[in-house]
């Protein structure tokens, strides 16, 4: 058996910077697998069963032995994997970083608060969901990405757009709503806004003729390279758009005061209980009128070394 652990990672970014944020903090060596699909992928990960069947083996990482001693996965499409995995390998534990559709060769799996799962011997669960930003990655962007915003007056707020949900739209005057009340928060200080792949282009086509303070504006269309772990490093406050659950979790690890933007037409109800348990444990605010910079989250928050932590206490032997 490899004493290197492996990561399984596809195409999906969410799904690719839980296994990492995760397997960078075990201290050990490890090797990120990335897979490719092929036209099964859309069946459901219950009828593949144990299998490779949906993989693109030409276009994927090789996934032979020798088989590594822990394998961490994240995204439906990974868990037909991580079964044939644990057949091929029985002595390999596996840990699947979202709620499965069934624990059948799941060792530990880690699913967030907000999809009701109760924890139980093999199953525990995080505030928010898992992600790749960590204080190390946090203070690497605000060395490449400090001296770039050092031009602008301080303090800088940093907004995070997202964008529309299954659950609804947002409307023009809603993202009219959230840069005022980021402008305001911003006071004579700076913008650094960053949009995201499901920003609608309206919505970057609104702000920029309504900007008025010093600013950094980035669309993710550009093609350009994405200031968006820096705008997090360097944020004096974060204003965060409550569509993505990722981006309000990533927000709260920085340790400055949060904002969440909830518009009740685009946040479903597991987004809104998520909000709600990040305001309950003092880590952020809602986005209204009683919004000020002059206050401090209550910690910052560290689901990921938590669940690291979790993983080498549950798995010692491979970490001895």
């Amino acid at each position: 058996m490899s004493s290197t652990i492996w990561g399984l990672i596809d195409d999906r970014t969410g799904h690719s910077g839980q296994v990492l944020g995760v397997i960078t903090r075990l201290g050990v060596p490890y090797a990120m697998k990335r897979l490719e699909y092929n036209a099964l992928e859309k069946l459901p990960s219950a009828l593949m069963g144990a299998s490779l069947l949906a993989i693109d083996k030409g276009h994927s990482a090789p996934l032979t032995a020798p088989y590594p001693p822990l394998v961490i996965a994240a995204g439906r499409r990974t868990l037909p994997v991580l079964r044939y995995i644990k057949k091929q390998s029985p002595s390999t534990r596996t840990v699947y970083l979202m709620r499965p559709e069934s624990m059948k060769d799941i060792d530990l799996a880690v699913v967030p608060e907000h999809d009701g799962v109760v924890p139980s011997a093999n199953i525990i669960t995080s505030l928010a969901p898992l992600h790749a930003v960590t204080p190390d990655t946090l203070d690497a962007a605000r060395r490449e990405w400090g001296p770039k915003f050092a031009h602008l007056p301080r303090p800088y707020i940093t907004l995070c757009m997202g964008g529309d949900t299954k659950h609804g739209r947002y409307n023009a005057a809603e993202w009219r709503e959230v840069l005022g009340r980021a402008t305001l928060l911003a006071g004579h200080g700076s913008l650094l806004i960053t949009t995201s792949r499901r920003t609608p282009k309206e919505a970057m086509d609104l702000c920029a003729p309504l900007l008025q303070l010093p600013h950094v504006l980035h669309r993710w269309d550009t093609g350009k390279e994405n200031p968006y772990l820096g705008m997090l490093a360097c944020a004096d406050g974060i204003v965060v758009t409550g569509d993505s659950l990722s981006m309000c979790a990533e927000a709260c690890v920085v340790g400055k005061p949060v904002f969440i933007y909830a518009s009740p037409t685009v946040a479903s109800p597991k987004h809104q209980l998520l909000h709600q348990a990040l305001y309950d444990r003092g880590l952020a605010h809602p986005l209204n009128n009683a919004a000020r910079l002059d206050w401090k989250p209550a910690s910052s928050l560290d689901d990921v070394g938590i669940v690291a932590g979790e993983i080498r206490k549950r798995f010692s032997s491979i970490f001895a």
